[in-house]
């Protein structure tokens, strides 16, 4: 495979990454939005049934408790949305440099063992 088709399928793939990272991403957006307002619906529920201060300040930990508990797992979830899509950007990289860097390597192997061969005439 020449470098042009190399480019090429390589950006195809990062197109193909971004576009999925991109549409699970708005996806996840989405749903958050729905959780969010879900809960906000379910406490604005509960308000009228309040009576005293103690049945107030306990709504309020429980809603505290309910929203902080959707922002960590959002975050997790975006957080491991990021960290495939990089994984797989760098899966691409790699298969696009990977018959360039064996060319390098190639001459590397031979150029350590003349050097041991050295070392060990030195040692004799």
């Amino acid at each position: 495979m020449n470098i042009i088709e190399k480019q090429t399928e390589l950006g195809r793939t990062l197109f193909q990454i971004n576009t999925n990272t991109v549409r699970e991403y708005a996806q996840m957006q989405r749903e958050n939005v729905e959780k969010y307002f879900e809960l906000n619906r379910s406490y604005t529920e509960k308000l009228p049934e309040i009576r005293d201060v103690g049945s107030f300040m306990e709504l309020q930990r429980e809603y505290n408790e309910t929203l902080w508990n959707g922002v960590r797992e959002s975050v997790k979830g975006q957080t491991e949305l990021l960290k495939t899509a990089m994984e797989d950007t760098g899966k691409a990289f790699q298969e696009v440099f990977q018959g360039e860097e064996q060319v390098e390597e190639t001459p590397a192997p031979k150029a350590k063992a003349k050097a041991k061969a050295k070392k060990t005439e030195e040692a004799a």
